[in-house]
Parts: structure tokens; C-alpha cells; sequence
């Protein structure tokens, strides 16, 4: 076992909550699509290892999560997030200085009291803020994300028990799975996210579906949204029957794309989703087994063989 415990986690009562933070959402119980992805390729060990070392957030991932918060839920914009200013700290010379200087001293009581009421916040440059705020004037202004962000419900959480049905388990089991959509349509029977992405050309994404496995978030959001009748209830929805991708490019111009998640997409997402959670029940019991100790007879892939002319 590895000397790194996961903390425990809150338990919260499976169902549809509408108000929860998105800190109280990633600090409870429960797996989420991100970690059963990594099941697809991985071992266990690496879930287990992952779940007690969360990777600090990159510039790259405080931008997106920025562009969501603007197109989404704009008003807590500023509870969320805080634009570093463009002033200047002081110096440890100038602070260190027998004699501080007024206007120094004036800056180091503005970085004091910024520093304490922007604790908890994500700090942005105002750089990522003016690109953020780009790109989700033009996710507004496209002719269907605009649609989609209109009359919808924003980053509400769900909560399910998953129980086994494959039908070569002897024992009965059950796992808490929790999705939290960007977009539950009031308007239409579709659960959107929203993707900033390198490339958001159909071939482009296409390759990043295949790399991220969002065809395995998409079938498994699906699936536990349509088992919760308060939210069906809250949007209107008899049924959630689409899952549409909708991406914006992180470099200028900033162009949006729209994709709709297709029939045999959603089917092999949904079988990526069961192997994992197979994986993980497996994981679980058998002490987050890592790679086999044994020794395995490496395979020429059938592309091997290929001649590259130079």
C-alpha cells in the first residue's frame, strides 16, 4: 500500500443538487468521469496515487475554467476569480530599507490586503481574463451555442449509485458516481460542455475525443442525468437524448465549434465507462493493484512494420 492516504471524503446523499460549489463537489465522495478516464490506459495505483496528489491548476486550466465561469454563471464570476493587479509588489530591498519609503509603503498595505481578500480565489492574469472574456463573447454570440446558454440549468451536481449488471459478476456491488454538466437545457433534451481546446476543427476534436475520452464523460453523464428525476423535472426533459460538445480555440481569433456526440460514440464511451468502473471495483478490493509482476511477451503492433521513406 502506498504511504500516501486518500483523505476522507464528505458523503453526500445521492441525487440533484443545484447549488453546490464546485469545491465542495471535487472535495466529496463519489467518482467522477475524469477518473474513471484514467482506468482506460492505467492501473488502479495510478487512480489511488492521483486521488491523493491533485495536480495544481496551470494557467492553461485556470483559463478554461474561467471562460465556463463567464459564459455560465457570470454573476459568481467574482467570487470565483480575482485579476492580479498590474501594480508592482515591492521589493524585499525596498521593504528591508531603514527607511520605507511613503509610496512603498502604500504599495505593500495594497498587496497586504489584496493577498487576504483574494485567499480563496483563482488568481488570472488580465490577460487570460480580457482572452477569457473573448471567448465567451463569441460562444454568446454562435448562432447555436448562444442557444445553449441561454435557458439552461449551469453547473448543477448529481449524485448516483451505480450497481453491476454484467452478468459475469458474482457479487453485487455499488459505487458512488457523481457528474456535475455544464449545460442542462431547458430549451432542448441536450447536456452540453464546454471545451477550450487547441484545435476545434472536426478532425482536431475528433483526435482530442480519442485522446481524452470524452465520448466516455458524454455516456456516462447521459446516463446518470437521466436517472434523476428532479433535474429531468427542473428543465422539462421526458428523457436528456443528446450530448453536445461545444469548443472554443484558445488562440485568436477564439473560433467556436459545435459537436453532437453520435450513437456509436456514446455506445463505445458507454463500455469504455462500465470496463472502468469494473476496473475500479477490482482496484479497490485488491489493494489498487499497480502494472502485472509478471513478465509479458511484448507484441509487434501491426504498424511496426511500416517502411518510412526518408
Amino acid at each position: 500500500m502506498s504511504e500516501e492516504k486518500t483523505k476522507q471524503r464528505a458523503l453526500i446523499e445521492p441525487g440533484w443538487y443545484q447549488n453546490l460549489s464546485n469545491e465542495d463537489y471535487h472535495g466529496s465522495a463519489g467518482f467522477s468521469s475524469s477518473q474513471l478516464k484514467t482506468l482506460v490506459e492505467k492501473t488502479p495505483a495510478h487512480l489511488r496515487y492521483n486521488m491523493g496528489h491533485p495536480k495544481e491548476a496551470s494557467e492553461a486550466m485556470n483559463l478554461g475554467t474561467a471562460v465556463h465561469a463567464i459564459c455560465l454563471e457570470p454573476d459568481k464570476f467574482h467570487d470565483e476569480f480575482a485579476v492580479i493587479p498590474e501594480k508592482k509588489r515591492p521589493t524585499k530591498t525596498q521593504l528591508n530599507a531603514k527607511t520605507i519609503k511613503p509610496e512603498v509603503q502604500a504599495l505593500a498595505d495594497f498587496w497586504r490586503g489584496w493577498d487576504i481578500a483574494t485567499e480563496k480565489h483563482i488568481k488570472i492574469t488580465r490577460n487570460t481574463y480580457c482572452i477569457a472574456l473573448r471567448m465567451a463573447i463569441n460562444i454568446a454570440e454562435h448562432p447555436i451555442a448562444g442557444l445553449l446558454i441561454q435557458d439552461m440549468i449551469p453547473e448543477s451536481s448529481v449524485y448516483q449509485w451505480y450497481k453491476s449488471m454484467d452478468v459475469h459478476e458474482e457479487t453485487d456491488y455499488q459505487l458512488m458516481l457523481k457528474v456535475r454538466p455544464d449545460i442542462a437545457s431547458k430549451a432542448y433534451p441536450v447536456i452540453a460542455d464546454i471545451k477550450t481546446t487547441s484545435d476545434g476543427s472536426y478532425s482536431g476534436f475528433q483526435r482530442m475525443m480519442e485522446r481524452f475520452y470524452y465520448h466516455l464523460s458524454a455516456a456516462m453523464y447521459l446516463e446518470i442525468c437521466n436517472q434523476s428525476k428532479e433535474l429531468l423535472k427542473a428543465t422539462g426533459n421526458i428523457a436528456f437524448t443528446k450530448f453536445v460538445m461545444i469548443c472554443v480555440e484558445n488562440f485568436a481569433p477564439y473560433l467556436v465549434s459545435v459537436y453532437e456526440v453520435d450513437a456509436q460514440y456514446l455506445e463505445i464511451g458507454k463500455l469504455l465507462y462500465r470496463r472502468s468502473i469494473f476496473t475500479l471495483h477490482h482496484g479497490k478490493n485488491n489493494d489498487w493493484p499497480g502494472y502485472p509482476e509478471e513478465i509479458r511477451i511484448l507484441e509487434a503492433p501491426s504498424y511496426s512494420s511500416r517502411i518510412h521513406i526518408v
